[in-house]
Order: C-alpha cells, then structure tokens, then sequence
C-alpha cells in the first residue's frame, strides 16, 4: 500500500523534473571509471587529435578532388602555362561564385584565415565555437584553394581542428578553462598534421591561440599532437612537408647576413599584415553585396596569374623550387614573384575566399630569402656563404616569426620540416630578431590585428576575460554625498566623518565634478588648525579630478586607470562630467578574486550589496558531483522550492539563484519563495542520483 506524500503530491503537480544533459552524464561517469579527471581530459584529447586529423586528412582530399574538377591537367606551374588565358580567369571566379554565398549565409567566420576568429572564441567566448563552422570552413576553404586561391590550408586546418575540439567539450559539459584547452588541442592537432610537426603544433597552441601556458595544459596538447602526427603519416606518409636539402652555416660571419636577413624578413611580415587589411577595406567599401565579391576577386587573380603563375594555389611548388636553388629563377623573376603572391593572397583574402596566410608566409619568406641568397653570392667571394636555398630556408621560418609574432612555433616548424640541426643557430637568430623588430613596428600580429581593428582584444590569461569583458558601471558605488564649492571646513570635516570611503567629491549645482579632497589631507589640517569656522572652503581646498573612469570601461582599463593616478578609488563620470558613483582598486581586485575563486576551484561566491552598494560575499564549498545551470521555465514558474523537491526525488540541491530580471546577483535560495520565468538556479548532487533521475523523468512521463 503506497503512502500519498507531499512530494508525491507535489511531483504530479510538478511534471517538470531536473535533468542532466546527456554530454555531462557521460563525462562524470568516464571520470569516476577512470578515477582521475586528468585522464580524463588526456583521453578527450586524443579524442580530438584523432578526430582533427581525419579532418584534415578529409580536407585535403577534398582540395584534390575539387582540384582535379577544376583543372583536370593539374595547377602545377607546367600545367598552368599551357591553359588559355579564359580558363584561368573564369576558374578562380566560378569558384568565387560558390564560396561567397557558402560563407555569407551560413557561417561568416569561414571567411578568412580563420585563426582569429579562434583566438577570439578562446578569449572571450569561453572557447565556444559553432559546429557547423567546421563544416563550412571545410568546404569553402576546400573550394578556395582548389581553384587557386593563393591562400593556405594550414588556418583553415587549425580552424576545424578547434571547432571539433570546442563542439566535443560542450557536449561533454567542460568547464570553461578546461574547453578552451581543448579548443587548443584541436588547433595543434590542426598544425601537427598538417606539418608533419608534433611538438610545432603544441607550442602553436601555446604561443597563438592560448596565450598562456603551463606544464598541466601542455601535456594533452602533447597527445593531442602526437595522435594527429600518428593517423597523418599512417594515411600520408612519414614524409616532411617541402624536400630540403642539408644545409650548414659554412662561416661564422655568415651571422651577420643572417642577423640582417632577420630584419628583412622582419619588414616583410609587417608589411604582409598590414596590406591584407588595406586590401580588405578597400574591398568593404566596394558597391557590391560581399557574396559576390569573391567572383570578382577570382577575376582579378586569374589576370594575374597569367604573368605569375606562381602565385595560383598554396605555391608549395615554387617553395621547393626556390629552397633547392633560387639561381634557377634569378634575383628579377624571385622579387616579381614575391610582389605578385602578395597581391595574389591579400586580393583573395580581401575578396572574401578562404583560407590560410601560414602558407603565404611561408612562400614570401622562401622566395625573399632566395632572393637575398643568390645576391649575397654575386657579391661575397665563393665558399664564405651557404647557397641560397640556407637563407631561403632561415627566411621561411623569419618572415613567419615576424606576422604572427611566434617565434618559437616558426623556428620548430622549419626545423620539424628540415630535420637539419645544423641550419638552427641562424635560424634561432633570424626569426627572433625578426620578431623583436616586428613588435616595436606593430604591437598586433597578422591574427591580432584583424580583432584589434574591430575592438576584440585578447588577454594574456585564463581569467583576463573576467577584467575586459565586465564594465565598470555593473560595480561601481553610489556617492552618497558631495560637497559644494562653497561648502566650509567643518562641513567637509562632518562629512568625512560621516562616510567610509577615502575621497570627497566636490560638484556644481548641475551635479557635474569639479574636484576631489583626500581625507588625509583633511587630518594634516584639521591637526594644524583648531578653529575650523571660516577658515576655508571645498572650492579652496580641492584638487582638479585628472583621472575618471567612463561606465562603459572595462574593469582592466580602470584598474589601469587607478594604477597610473596612484589612487584609491575613481570618480565615474558620464559624457558632461556629471558625476555618477565611484568605484576603488579593493572592490576591482575583490571581484577578480571572487571570479577567479569561482571559475578554478569549484566554489560558489554569493554576493550580497550593502547600503553603498558595495559587494561583500561568502563562499561555500561545493558537493561532489559537478555543477549545472537550469533556466526556470514556465511549467516551473510559481512553485518554491519546497514544493519542487528536487533533493527527496533526485538527490539534486539548488544551491543558488539568480534573478532574471534583478542585477544578475548570486543569492542563496529561500525554499518558499516562487521562482519566476528566466531565472537561472545553480544545481549540484552526486553523478549516480543524477543519472538514476534520467530514469525517473522517463518514467514520469
């Protein structure tokens, strides 16, 4: 004989129950079988080399076949000379006529190299991607380079190995730090597969896209790399990526070629960086819808194809030509092909194709340095200097230090890609002199830029987001009270003593700030002066306000702020200097902490507001078994907590709520209180309840 309870009662009542996504289900029990969550998140990421290598290895059978299609004799530089002049005009533009619209309605991050918009999602999207990105960018980056766009596969590589890693971690339910190491690991999986170049790719991941690393990320960056680098040569082939020649530094003043080949190269990568953007807004102000522009693009390409062949498709061709001996091609045809692919890329990148600019990089390098190569000899006697294809080879890895401002990745994938220690004392020279004049020419790289010239900008943290994404009015105080121009000593001195904060404020009449007075200098005043009546006023008294923060300032600007004033706290001023609160250095770093706290060791901070609008919070440890996030919806809505009872049917605690239509403030939950529609209660309970409540849900169906 069943007993009618009140939670049975109220389970009919209630059809709706909690329940945990599928994704987050499977990882807590892999975890508790494993026993580890470090296995676990080693075995994720050779999930993800895995899947990113067949990825890749489908990419670029994909650009074979379109290749074939496109041009049934081949692209390779032989071929291409015997075509005529329509086809290789109308080529590249059907294939425009594709990829513009493939991009523009389905996935505009395609468009491009794609590495930013990486960079992008692991700062400041909790290295959220969207899956259909990486079928798209298959597709168009496929088509591109197919039918000769003279871009890259390695960005676009890189771009789907991340998005396969960050559409695994969200199934699974990763915590933020943890999915943007994965969305690491797909991009050097990405690279390692690609270059044939395990530890290249893991250092990739560190210096480009993460930003930041520590031995913990660094190891399932490793497996990551390492099982792409497997399945690549198991399908390809244990080969390099270019066939090079040994080469050696033949005399040690050859140093000095190579420290100034470093700078060369070090022009020629800002120059690279800066003119894609030039080109692309001269194509965003051209009087056409952007799905069209790259037929036009392909129109434009193909002329110019007709005189440089060169340029057509990612041009390893001419790279093992020019690494081999530039003398073949002569220092005028070496610079004329240099200036044409990089028109060639910045057209169809500005046009709108897809693809790359590693491998751009890579080919201006080569031929650059082919160039300085073969001058180097007409001028310096035989036998002092290496042949060309050495400085050809050390320019490579230059010219991409200098764009993408990561060294250490360039001069491990030229070295990865050669095998030759003996070329890696100038090579270690030329690429990190080549960096470093880079960064004093610009402080953005050929990824960075793209994000900078839109306002995105990326931070050197895990937790840098918490400074840049939050503004400084969801923190500041309220001013309670101000002075006057003509307020009186003693007026300033009860006031003073009256509110806790280190800053009077004084205003006009319109409430716009026309100074502060720090309370220490009140008490070296108030010491030396006995009679307060008459003595002074505010107006005498204060000192101009040099240093406002804006509301719309992110918290790391006006920390940055406060540091340069050597002040305690910041008056917050609108547009006309009417005075709007002010916010200090402890509440900045307080909410650092408190977030911080929050994202690395599972604990929930519960925030409360004083009379000052001040935050204060407690922080309580966390149950086993993980924490989710369920939006009250309207078969909820109405009902308390007490009435839910999710803790006697599943085993789930509700350890906070978050108003919907409040200031977004944690508070911890009162059981008879009725939730409302859209607000956001934070769950937790042991992984075995919650899959058991799969379970009863089904069966209260």
């Amino acid at each position: 004989m069943s007993v009618d309870t009140p939670a049975r009662r109220v389970s009919k009542k209630a059809p709706w129950h909690y329940k945990r996504p599928r994704g987050q289900v499977l990882a807590l029990t892999l975890t508790a079988w494993l026993g580890s969550q470090t296995i676990f998140l080693l075995l994720t990421a050779a999930i993800i080399g895995a899947c990113a290598a067949y990825g890749a290895i489908l990419f670029r059978w994909l650009i074979q076949l379109i290749n074939r299609l496109a041009y049934p004799a081949g692209i390779a530089l032989a071929e291409l000379s015997q075509l005529p002049w329509y086809k290789i005009m109308l080529v590249p533009a059907v294939g425009g006529l594709v990829v513009g619209p493939l991009i523009y309605f389905l996935a505009r991050e395609a468009r491009g190299h794609g590495v930013p918009e990486v960079m992008d999602a692991v700062a400041n999207n909790e290295g959220k991607i969207r899956p259909r990105v990486a079928v798209v960018k298959i597709l168009a980056s496929a088509i591109s380079i197919g039918v000769g766009a003279a871009v890259g596969r390695e960005g676009p590589i890189v771009q789907i190995g991340s998005s396969i890693g960050s559409s695994l971690g969200q199934f699974l339910r990763i915590d933020t730090r943890n999915l943007r190491m994965l969305v690491g690991c797909g991009a050097a999986a990405g690279i390692a597969a690609t270059f044939n170049a395990p530890i290249a790719g893991a250092i990739f991941a560190i210096e480009v896209i993460l930003g930041v690393g520590t031995i913990r990320m660094f190891t399932p960056l490793v497996v990551s790399s390492v099982v792409a680098t497997a399945i690549s040569r198991h399908y390809l082939g244990d080969v390099p990526a270019f066939e090079i020649p040994e080469y050696s530094m033949v005399s040690g003043w050859e140093l000095l070629l190579y420290v100034l080949l470093g700078g060369i190269a070090a022009l020629v990568g800002v120059g690279f960086s800066r003119g894609l953007y030039w080109v692309e807004d001269l194509w965003d102000r051209l009087p056409m819808h952007e799905a069209a522009k790259p037929a036009l693009g392909g129109v434009a390409l193909g002329a110019l194809a007709l005189a440089f062949p060169h340029v057509m498709g990612v041009g390893y061709e001419t790279i093992g030509l020019v690494l081999g001996d530039g003398r073949q091609l002569g220092v005028t045809m070496l610079l004329g092909v240099f200036v044409a692919k990089m028109a060639a890329t910045h057209l169809s990148l500005g046009a709108g194709f897809s693809g790359g600019v590693f491998a751009p990089s890579l080919f201006l390098g080569a031929v650059v340095g082919a160039a300085f190569g073969v001058s180097v000899h007409t001028i310096m006697p035989a036998g002092l200097v290496a042949p060309s294809g050495a400085y050809a080879l050390v320019a490579m890895g230059a010219v991409v230090a200098a764009a993408t401002h990561a060294p250490l990745t360039s001069i491990l994938i030229v070295f990865e890609m050669s095998g030759d220690y003996s070329i890696m004392l100038p090579l270690m020279m030329s690429c990190f002199i080549a960096s470093t004049i880079s960064l004093r020419l610009s402080h953005e790289s050929i990824y960075t830029l793209k994000l900078a010239r839109r306002g995105t900008r990326l931070h050197g943290s895990d937790h840098g987001d918490i400074m840049r994404t939050e503004s400084t009015d969801a923190h500041m105080r309220a001013v309670t009270a101000t002075l006057s121009l003509q307020s009186s000593l003693s007026q300033i001195v009860e006031l003073a003593l009256k509110i806790d904060n280190p800053t009077l404020y004084v205003t006009a009449a319109d409430g716009t700030l026309r100074g502060l007075i720090h309370q220490r200098d009140i008490r070296s005043l108030v010491r030396e002066e006995r009679d307060l009546e008459g003595l002074a006023l505010a107006s005498d008294l204060m000192s101009p306000a040099r240093n406002r923060a804006k509301p719309s300032d992110s918290l790391a600007d006006t920390l940055k702020n406060l540091t340069d004033s050597g002040l305690d706290d910041l008056p917050v001023t609108d547009e006309d200097n009417r005075l709007l609160g002010t916010i200090s250095r402890h509440e900045i770093i307080a909410h650092y902490n408190r977030e911080t706290l929050r994202r690395d060791s599972g604990r929930l901070v519960f925030v409360e507001r004083n009379a000052n609008n001040a935050a204060a919070g407690d922080v309580i440890e966390l149950p086993p078994g993980g924490v989710d996030r369920v939006i009250v919806t309207a078969e909820m809505a109405g009902q308390s907590l007490r009435e839910l009872d999710w803790r006697a049917q599943h085993g789930v605690n509700v350890l906070g709520v978050r108003g919907a239509s409040a200031d977004g403030v944690l508070r911890v939950p009162d059981p008879d209180e009725q939730l409302v529609e859209g607000d956001e209660l934070i769950v937790s309970g042991p992984a075995l309840a919650l899959t058991a409540s799969h379970e009863l849900d089904d069966h209260s169906r």
